[in-house]
């Protein structure tokens, strides 16, 4: 997120306080940020551009963000559970949102518990007695930032070959990252303790009837839009987007959101025709939005590169310009999609749900025609899915790992694959030019329905074998025929390889002798084939020299902070002795 649209949390007592912090806040508040919270220790600055909610909670509480609780509130949780572990587990048991839960214990102790989804992000750092908390360090911070603040070039080079990383470890070295659903105590050198592991709902389990799950969703979107004044929905034309749109619809706010269609020039990336279907079965009307094929430069990266992590979100320019337009046009609160539930309701065509099958029932899962259709649906023999439901397949996956992956070696081969894909999805809750206009509202990366749908076994998912079979059939009456029954999905590789051939000079003299490259972290041949004409358009993953291009732009705005931060440091004793 950049610097305009976060927040900082100072923890530090009022005989304790550090002058060059003062200074930092009081440039801070003289560029437009506030002092939403000043006391028990604790003072809560955001920028002007931040989009939640702060308020104090109980006696030394303070939430940052929205938490949307079925009964009790946050500060019945902090009265009945004094504790870090059990008011940590109890926000997290009896409600969900986008929060930074933050207190002083009955010690004096700085706790701080961030919510499942990592939709507000957290870093930390100490100053002398000064604890410092932050989403994105603002430049007028960069005087109090850690000494040893520096690049974290390997784990930049995982980012490259695993970008789901990027929302579990952090590239820059001196900045301590709180991850989601974790327990941090900053000021008493403890690891983070993880309250929320999603590998725990798969053995829970959960109820799948068709009617459990339309309940889920309609509830989170209730709850997600009872705070909303206007949103922007985009409906792709998709199964989940649909689903999206009939359940606003069924819980009484599409009124409050202003539906659009991103469409392609090729046929691959023109979902028109079933947007509007689902348009015309929810009564809401519908925007279509070109988006075409443009040349991308370095200004389009410089844009995002002052977040705390890079914005590989923004790999698509032009749309994020538009989209965050639009929000700014309509005074937007909110960013509404369907992203995740790929994810969630099970769409990639594994035919190792039949060994999660085969683990629940036995012999009585090898039936002849569940295993032929799972066959036709996954593109395999019968005969190879019977012998997948019986063996099963070891994951054997080696490099680093998003946390969230080390106690999933014992589940079932297909929910493991879930989860994975689960992990990838979380960065949809990250920097992006939407999401420095409005907050991003991903339902299906919810609490409760990631949280139900990977309770459920993977066999019931795609009940009728075919993705997302389950939801299909509970949304049945909410999807139009066209979306329901249809067997593919809009596919935008070629998109983005059209977009990659047409920004090929640009991209080469951005990255060949950039600083990724400099570090060993891209390997320039690899990148020069990369980007051959030829090879672009249908080849798969043709968007890597974006992603390398987020990266770089990166990498290049956080050494400048960093050097200019060193020779400002440097040249200040000078300064304060009238030298």
């Amino acid at each position: 997120m950049s610097g305009d649209a976060g927040y900082l949390l100072v923890a530090d007592a009022a005989d304790a306080r550090d002058p060059a912090v003062e200074a930092a806040l009081a440039a801070l508040l003289r560029s437009g940020w506030t002092l939403r919270l000043d006391g028990f220790g604790l003072r809560i600055l955001t920028g002007p551009q931040f989009p939640w909610p702060v308020a104090q909670v109980h006696r030394a509480h303070a939430l940052i963000g929205e938490w949307r609780g079925e009964g009790a509130h946050p500060s019945a949780i902090a009265g009945r559970f004094p504790e870090g572990r059990p008011l940590g587990a109890g926000l997290m048991s009896e409600g969900w949102g986008a929060y930074l839960m933050v207190w002083r214990d009955r010690d004096g102790h700085l706790n701080l518990v961030r919510d499942p989804t990592g939709a507000v992000d957290v870093v930390w750092w100490r100053r002398g007695p000064v604890t410092l908390v932050t989403d994105c360090p603002p430049p007028a911070l960069d005087a109090v930032l850690p000494d040893t603040l520096a690049i974290d070039w390997p784990q930049l080079g995982a980012l490259l070959a695993t970008p789901s990383l990027l929302t579990d470890g952090l590239p820059l070295q001196g900045l301590t990252p709180v991850g989601a659903g974790c327990w941090s105590r900053p000021d008493q050198d403890l690891p983070d303790e993880p309250l929320w592991r999603p590998a725990d709902f798969v053995r829970r389990g959960a109820d799948d009837a068709p009617d459990a799950l339309v309940r889920v969703v309609d509830r989170t979107i209730d709850r997600t839009m009872r705070s909303r004044r206007r949103v922007v929905s985009e409906l792709s034309g998709g199964l989940d987007s649909a689903i999206v749109a009939g359940s606003l619809r069924a819980t009484g706010h599409a009124e409050r959101a202003v539906f659009i269609n991103y469409y392609g020039d090729d046929a691959e990336g023109d979902e028109r025709r079933y947007a509007e279907a689902a348009a015309a079965l929810s009564g809401v009307p519908l925007e279509t939005v070109r988006k075409p094929v443009e040349a991308i430069s370095d200004a389009d990266f410089t844009t995002l590169a002052s977040g705390l992590r890079p914005a590989l979100q923004g790999v698509d320019p032009a749309y994020d310009r538009h989209a965050a337009g639009r929000l700014a046009a309509l005074g937007a609160d909110g960013l509404l999609t369907g992203q995740g539930g790929d994810s969630v309701f099970f769409q990639a065509p594994d035919p190792l749900v039949a060994a999660d099958r085969f683990r629940r029932q036995g012999l009585r899962a090898l039936n002849p025609a569940y295993l032929a259709a799972v066959g036709r649906w996954t593109r395999h023999s019968a005969w190879t899915v019977g012998r997948l439901a019986v063996r099963g397949r070891t994951q054997t996956g080696s490099g680093p790992r998003h946390r969230w992956l080390d106690d999933a070696a014992e589940l079932t081969p297909a929910k493991r694959g879930q989860l994975e894909r689960f992990v990838n999805c979380q960065l949809f809750w990250t920097d992006c030019l939407r999401a420095r206009q409005a907050p991003l509202l991903n339902p299906f990366l919810s609490q409760p329905v990631v949280e139900h749908c990977l309770g459920v076994p993977s066999d019931r998912l795609t009940l009728g074998e075919r993705d997302r079979g389950l939801a299909r059939l509970a949304f049945s009456e909410r999807l139009p025929p066209l979306i329901a029954e249809r067997r593919d999905k809009g596919d935008l590789s070629h998109f983005y390889g059209q977009v990659v051939r047409d920004s090929a000079p640009a991209l080469a003299a951005f990255l060949l002798e950039g600083r990724l490259a400099a570090q060993g972290v891209l390997d320039r041949a690899t990148l020069e084939v990369d980007l051959d004409p030829a090879r672009l358009l249908w080849r798969e993953g043709a968007n890597a020299p974006l992603l390398a291009a987020v990266l770089e732009a990166w990498a290049r705005h956080w050494e400048g902070r960093i050097a200019r931060r060193r020779t400002e440091v440097a040249r200040q004793p000078v300064e304060d002795v009238g030298v």
